[in-house]
């Protein structure tokens, strides 16, 4: 088998970037350039246990399309209604520049990854490092790029010679360490953060005897913002900010069985069973589930156990019926 990495290097580099931010209790976080929602879409699932949970996430990128694919992957689906997550999480999406600063976003960390090299290395990353370091300024950041010395491990790449190649078409440059070391001290230095390097990707599987080790395939840098900063940066007179395209939210226990526990008081009569047609015909259960199945989901979900809001019964026809058990009747009528 060739040389590879395991997990995969993207899978890799998704694995650090979350643990950083589950290790400083971030609870909200900006992608800049998020592109089709791979890293929003990976810190999605709910915290590990002990961990504080990522409540608020936003992304922005430039391209609307790869921001409708991103909606796509984050929109909840049928599981995330039959085990509901204790703590909200709301995602926001929004289209535009991501080198000018949003006004309404203010995340505990922001995430810039396998994105500047994508950029104009002389007036592209001054820009993100700006927007990012200096408008927003975050408690914390990240940055991550490949590792141009590790490519001399990609035969094809021809690392070193007149024929040399990027790792991707559409890269603008690529940085060793040490030039990654260099922008990401004075970046640190300007803006009052301390910054830590470190490497993602160190070793391949199957790797010959003429693997080169030079670090990291991707080196990634977090920047932690010192107690005494300087003040945020203003984006420029005259540049558009970008818009929101979509804000997407995920059902929690609580906030559907409140919603639910409403909708069945404004029916008139507490005691009584309904159908989930009763529930589907009330605008706001629709809005809230957006499908029927998942209505069904979450009915049967708290409806099979003893200590259930929901007890389920069958009508004459064979139509399930539900009615709340006397106890939580009892909090609805107070």
């Amino acid at each position: 088998m060739a040389p590879h990495f395991f997990p995969p290097m993207w899978e890799q580099r998704r694995i650090c970037i979350a643990r950083v931010l589950y290790d400083y209790g971030a609870q909200s976080v900006l992608e800049v350039g998020c592109g089709e929602g791979n890293v929003l879409t990976f810190l999605v699932p709910p915290a590990p246990d002990n961990r504080q949970p990522i409540i608020h996430l936003y992304g922005v990128d430039i391209r609307k399309d790869s921001l409708v694919a991103a909606r796509g992957r984050l929109v909840p689906e049928a599981h995330d209604y039959r085990s509901m997550r204790k703590d909200e999480l709301r995602i926001e999406l929004y289209h535009g520049d991501a080198t000018v600063r949003i006004a309404s976003v203010n995340a505990d960390a922001v995430v810039c990854t396998e994105v500047i090299e994508h950029v104009d290395e002389c007036t592209g990353v001054p820009a993100l490092t700006s927007v990012v370091l200096g408008a927003y300024r975050p408690r914390l950041a990240i940055f991550t790029t490949p590792n141009a010395e590790f490519n001399v491990n990609f035969a094809p790449l021809n690392y070193g010679k007149p024929d040399a190649k990027f790792r991707d078409e559409d890269h603008k440059f690529e940085w060793t360490r040490a030039q990654f070391a260099a922008w990401a001290e004075d970046a640190a230095a300007r803006f009052g953060y301390s910054v830590e390097l470190l490497p993602i990707g160190v070793k391949m599987r199957n790797a010959g005897a003429d693997f080169v080790e030079c670090g990291g395939c991707t080196q990634m840098a977090v920047f932690e913002r010192k107690e005494v900063a300087a003040s945020a940066e203003q984006t420029e007179a005259g540049c558009r900010e970008p818009v929101l395209l979509d804000a997407i939210e995920y059902p929690t226990h609580g906030r559907m069985q409140e919603l639910v526990f409403d909708t069945v008081r404004s029916m008139g009569d507490a005691q009584a069973s309904f159908q989930s047609n009763d529930l589907w015909a009330v605008l706001g259960i629709r809005q809230q589930f957006r499908h029927r199945s998942a209505l069904e989901t979450w009915l049967q979900a708290n409806s099979g156990y003893a200590s259930s809001m929901l007890t389920k019964t069958r009508a004459k026809n064979g139509t399930a019926c539900y009615s709340i058990p006397q106890e939580y009747r009892a909090k609805m009528l107070q």
